[in-house]
């Protein structure tokens, strides 16, 4: 549900901390924009509630938001990225980079909005052990793109900051200096410096229970299936079933489809 303290929360630094910077939307349109994303994200059939779900932290949640369910739809991405867009009128932005992929379809709108460039980090194709896929790294040169440049660190949904984390330590790694982190949606419960920025903005606090790591899963105790069609349940269940392999144990049963 959408928060009561939606006014302190939407467009504000993470866990309700207000940024340094002076805001520049006046109170009555941050909570506009909140309102009219959460309508763009329920419209979509974006919010996903009763499901087993794995995310990239390897958490366990009984819910999730389906930004995919959203970007078939350009014109509900692009008023999402103008909306956006207009909280940061008063950064210096040479370049955005997000995540790929959610980070980087939001990323490619938000830089257009903003004319400036626009690189996205992707996973390291060797995962480390525990790792259910590799960390966010910068490849294709992009690496060199943001070198000594103002770097804006965009993500479609943020939840543990797994993912958002990743790349603002990957562009920093590059020379790259981070101004900021921004996303559409923020469901999780830390403040900007849990991301270790000063500023962080969102359209929207969406309230979701916290997740489990799979060993306190209650889903997994009750055996309800991990749904492979949303998040990383297939990489998880792969994981699992390769941990496995050889002590005759079974491993946790599956819902959903294919998607990734």
């Amino acid at each position: 549900m959408l928060k009561d303290d939606v006014k302190e929360k939407a467009l504000a630094g993470a866990g309700g901390t207000q940024t340094k910077r002076k805001c520049s939307m006046d109170q009555n349109e941050i909570d506009e924009a909140a309102g009219e994303t959460l309508r763009i994200f329920r419209e979509s059939g974006a919010i996903v509630e009763d499901v087993h779900v794995v995310h990239i932290s390897g958490l366990h949640f009984p819910m999730t938001i389906n930004k995919d369910a959203i970007f078939p739809h350009l014109d509900r991405i692009e008023r999402l990225a103008r909306l956006l867009a207009r909280r940061l009128t008063d950064l210096s932005i040479d370049i955005v980079c997000g995540p790929a992929m959610g980070g980087l379809v939001v990323g490619e709108w938000l830089a257009h909005e903003l004319g400036v460039m626009c690189a996205f980090a992707e996973h390291d194709p060797d995962p480390q052990p525990g790792e259910i896929r590799g960390r966010f790294v910068l490849r294709r040169g992009y690496d060199q793109l943001v070198s000594n440049r103002n770097v804006l660190v965009v993500d479609d949904i943020v939840n543990t900051g797994h993912s958002i984390r990743q790349t603002i330590e990957a562009v920093r790694a590059a020379g790259g200096q981070v101004v900021a982190a921004v996303s559409l949606v923020f469901v999780g419960n830390f403040d900007a410096k849990a991301l270790g920025v000063d500023d962080y903005y969102y359209l929207l606090h969406y309230d979701v229970p916290p997740g489990w790591p799979p060993e306190e899963c209650p889903l997994c105790r009750d055996g309800v299936p991990v749904n492979t069609r949303y998040g990383h349940g297939k990489e998880f269940l792969a994981a699992q079933k390769k941990k496995q392999e050889g002590k005759g144990d079974t491993t946790p049963s599956v819902e959903g489809g294919t998607g990734s």
